[in-house]
Order: structure tokens, then C-alpha cells, then sequence
């Protein structure tokens, strides 16, 4: 090589005159079309058994051509066979700055990262690339690059595959080169990393949490503020909570407590799949009372603290009404978009059974549930939500010479014991109008630093659809009347300036 070409590889792209010498890299004048003229060109043999199998011919402006009609082969594929250990590159000259640098066992893709199909492969997988314990995918870092390293990956297989990150303001390994040198070139291929196994973690992946949890011991969960509830159970999101009950026996009301406690609390926004709970603004109403504490009437409720709640929960609680149609898959996609668009951090499924379910002819019902309830939990770790599904219970046997259904239990509920078993927390509501109190009875909590099994007794006001705290009543034993709570809990929770957020008559 002289002349021009030779100060283009030398001098700009930093390969020694031995390495191109040794590779057998010429300087030639050839004809290329997309000037229409001939060009000083670098031309690059393609060998094969030391046998010339095709040419590529490249000017300093990156137009090239090869050979018409001869077969695409790996350059340098010489170099591999029979080598535990290989680098491929999208190029020659990326492949020769790694010759330069000591590591010999290189080959490039022959046509950069434009052929897709990886065609050229095909033949040479078997004989040059199966017998390899360590393949170092050392590609540029644009888009097409990206495509081209994942769809080797696949072919090649993720287990051997190591892939090479060039850092801040470079794309490829002779970018690399001429910003450093041929020494930190090596080491930084030579540092590839292996691709993370899909599905696959060790505890260095949970390595900040681990030291969160070594200094500041279990994290303690959310609490509700009903404090006979919250010494049995603390909620956390990325879990599953189930709840079950017979009909009529209040499961939406305490799932509306819960959520909207959540909120004021800890400010989990809410959003609903809850067909039953339409028309929307019947829903919205029972709502707005529990927070505010009042009736949501004229008499009942000025219309500031009305509004006030109003704009509140807009900015805050959301209902999820497909379209198209009640699937599983409709419902989820839309849930994912509330938590990426308006940051909700529980999800309420009430009920199951009005999931419009389409179950496969090769699935029972059991396993069909069971693979939908994995479905929700995979959603719920996804995107950090707390999911609140409630389920009914399959029709229950009234006890002989009694009134009242028998308490079910998560075992109870209609089409699976997936209910209790996948779930992470597990909740019944027994309502019990005897008595005038309702049963809440955690029946699973799967981590025990966020609680365990037990029973909370509650009063339902019918004036604000608040659950409050009291002793279990029975036949023997009639504890005192509970103290009603009436605070619009909006009061404390906003701050000053945004005491403002309701309106007046007129508005």
C-alpha cells in the first residue's frame, strides 16, 4: 500500500502498515458505481482455506462494492477455525484495529450490519462457530448494530456470547482505538460482558435493596390507619391481594376503603376495572363521602368540600371501561398505560368473574385460572402496583336451622385453589347483620414481617361508607357504640395552598 490510501488506514484509522501487510490488505484503483468512476479503494480479500473467495473494494468516502456473484463469507473466517475462543466485528477495519491489538482470532461480517438475514452464516455455524466455548460480539453501538448483535445472539446462543461496551463517544472498536490506544483497546474487549439470562437473577442484582434491608432492617409495609387491621396486615406493592365474601357482604366497600386509605395515606393513585360499580358517578359519589366524612348531598355536604373532592380524586382515581371488549389482556394493557401516564400504584379487579374469559380447549378451567392469576402477578412486580382482586365464592351451604351463610374461606372461591395458593395477601369480608359488625379475616399474608393471619372487627356507617374499628360483638358480649369518624380527611391531607382546589356555587 502508498499513497493515499495508506495514509487513510494508517494515518486515520491508526492500523500499522505490518498488520496490513501480514492481512494482506492492497491499494488498487477500481471502477465503483455509485461514483461512476474509478476510485482509489482498500481492498479486502475474502479467503477460505487460503483460497480467494470473494473482494471487497472500499474508498475513503465508505462506498464499496464486492465481487458480482461470489459468495458472502465471513472475512478472515481462517483465523476462527478451530478455536475454543473468536470476535466478530461489523468490519474489517474494526476487526483489524482488534488484529493490531493482539487478538487475532477476529472475523467481520462481510456486508456491515445490513444483512438481516444473516444468510452468510448458515454454511459456517456448524464448521467454525459450533465448537466455540466464547464468542465476543464487538458491534457498533447504533441502532442497526444493536439489531445485528441481538440476532447473532440468538443464532449463536446467549449461554457463550459476551458483548463489548465502547463507553461515552464511541461507536466501534477503531473509534475506540484512535480515542485511546491499542492497549486499552484490548482490555476493554477483553472486558465484555456476558448478556444477563432473561428470567435469570443473582443477589448482586439485588444488591441496593440487600443494603437497605442490612442497615434499615424490613421495610414495614403501608398501613391503613385502622389500627385492628393494620397490626394483622401492612400492605407493599409488587404483590397480589385477593379478597373473597359471600354477596352482600360488603367486599367492595372494604376494597374502597382500603384503596381510598391508601391514598390519603401513602398517596397510592387508585385505578378501578370495576364494572359493577357503574354508573361511574355512583361509584365516585360513595367515594367522595368516605373521604369527605359526610353524605354526598346538598344538605349533607357544602359544595366547596364537594368539589374539593372532586378535583382531588380526578387527579387521582381512575376507571377502566374497555371498548372493545372486558378481556384480561384489554384490562391489563390499558392498567399499564394509568401507571406509566398518571403513576397508579394499585390496581382494584372487582370482580374476577366479569373478565369476559375465553378459555382454550386444551385448558381446564383450573389451569386457566391459574395461568391468568400469574398473569396478574407478573403484572403486579412488572409495574409495582398493588393488584386488589376480588373474587366471589362459589355458592356456600347454609348451616342447618341458620339464617347466615357460613364464612367462606379463599378455598371457597368459584374455579381454582389458585386463589389462596398464588396469591400474596388473602383477605374474607363476612358481614354480619345480627350483630351490626363486619368480619375481616386475613387469611394468608405471604411475608411475615408485613403480618399474618388474624381477625378485625368493624362498624359500617351508612352516613359516610367509613368502616370503624370495634370489639367483637356476640351473643354475650355487646361492647360499647363505636365513636363515629366525620373528619373530611381532605382537610389534613391537603396542604394550604391547595385548600383552594374545590368551588362555589355558580362555577
Amino acid at each position: 500500500m502508498n499513497g493515499e490510501m495508506m495514509e487513510y488506514m494508517v494515518g486515520r484509522r491508526g492500523i500499522p502498515m505490518d498488520v496490513l501487510t501480514r492481512m494482506k490488505i492492497e491499494e488498487r484503483l477500481e471502477f465503483l458505481p455509485q461514483t461512476g468512476k474509478e476510485e482509489a479503494c482498500i481492498c479486502f480479500p475474502y479467503l477460505e482455506d487460503g483460497v480467494m473467495k470473494n473482494m471487497k473494494f472500499r474508498d475513503a468516502a465508505k462506498h464499496f462494492k464486492m465481487v458480482k456473484g461470489a459468495e458472502l463469507i465471513p472475512w478472515n473466517i481462517d483465523a476462527i477455525k478451530g478455536k475454543e475462543k473468536c470476535y466478530i466485528t461489523e468490519g474489517e477495519i474494526d476487526a483489524l484495529s482488534l488484529i493490531a491489538a493482539g487478538l487475532e482470532e477476529v472475523v467481520s461480517v462481510p456486508n456491515g450490519a445490513g444483512g438481516a438475514n444473516l444468510q452468510w452464516l448458515d454454511r459456517f455455524v456448524e464448521s467454525h462457530f459450533d465448537d466455540k466455548t466464547e464468542i465476543i460480539l464487538a458491534m457498533d453501538t447504533d441502532k442497526r448494530g444493536v439489531e445485528l448483535r441481538d440476532e447473532l445472539v440468538r443464532r449463536l446462543g446467549v449461554d457463550r456470547c459476551k458483548v463489548v461496551a465502547w463507553g461515552e463517544g464511541c461507536k466501534d472498536a477503531n473509534e475506540y482505538l484512535l480515542k485511546y490506544d491499542l492497549p486499552r483497546l484490548r482490555q476493554q474487549v477483553e472486558q465484555a460482558a456476558e448478556i444477563p439470562l432473561e428470567g435469570v437473577f443473582c443477589p448482586m442484582d439485588e444488591w441496593d435493596t440487600l443494603m437497605d434491608i442490612y442497615y434499615n432492617g424490613m421495610p414495614e409495609g403501608a398501613d391503613t390507619g385502622l389500627e385492628n387491621l393494620d397490626r394483622l396486615i401492612k400492605f407493599e406493592r409488587g404483590f397480589v391481594l385477593t379478597v373473597t365474601g359471600v354477596p352482600g357482604s360488603g367486599k367492595s366497600e372494604f376494597v374502597d376503603e382500603i384503596a381510598m386509605r391508601l391514598l390519603l395515606r401513602h398517596d397510592w393513585k387508585v385505578g378501578y376495572f370495576s364494572p359493577e360499580n357503574t354508573p361511574l358517578a355512583y361509584h365516585y359519589r360513595k367515594l367522595i363521602r368516605r373521604v369527605v366524612g359526610k353524605r354526598f348531598e346538598h344538605k349533607g355536604m357544602p359544595l366547596p368540600e364537594a368539589g374539593q373532592a372532586i378535583r382531588y380524586l380526578a387527579q387521582s382515581v381512575f376507571s377502566i371501561m374497555p371498548k372493545e371488549d372486558f378481556s384480561v389482556e384489554s384490562v391489563l394493557r390499558i392498567a399499564a398505560q394509568l401507571v406509566s401516564r398518571k403513576g397508579v400504584k394499585v390496581l382494584v379487579v372487582d370482580p374476577f368473574n366479569r373478565f369476559e374469559h375465553q378459555i382454550p380447549d386444551w385448558e381446564t378451567e383450573t389451569q386457566y385460572i391459574s395461568r391468568i392469576f400469574d398473569e396478574f402477578s407478573n403484572f403486579a412486580v412488572k409495574h409495582k402496583v398493588l393488584l386488589i382482586l376480588v373474587a366471589h365464592p362459589t355458592k356456600l351451604r347454609r348451616e342447618p336451622g341458620s339464617k347466615r351463610w357460613p364464612v367462606p374461606t379463599l378455598y371457597d372461591i368459584n374455579g381454582s385453589a389458585a386463589f389462596f395458593n398464588k396469591t400474596d395477601y388473602g383477605m374474607v369480608i363476612d358481614r354480619n347483620d345480627e350483630l351490626g359488625q363486619v368480619l375481616v379475616r386475613v387469611a394468608k399474608v405471604r411475608f411475615d414481617h408485613l403480618g399474618g393471619p388474624g381477625d378485625a372487627f368493624f362498624a359500617f356507617s351508612t352516613y359516610n361508607g367509613r368502616y370503624t374499628p370495634t370489639e367483637e360483638r356476640t351473643l354475650d358480649h355487646n361492647p360499647p357504640e363505636p365513636k363515629w369518624e366525620h373528619t373530611n380527611f381532605l382537610t389534613e391531607k391537603l396542604k394550604p395552598e391547595q385548600q383552594g382546589l374545590g368551588f362555589n356555587e355558580g362555577e
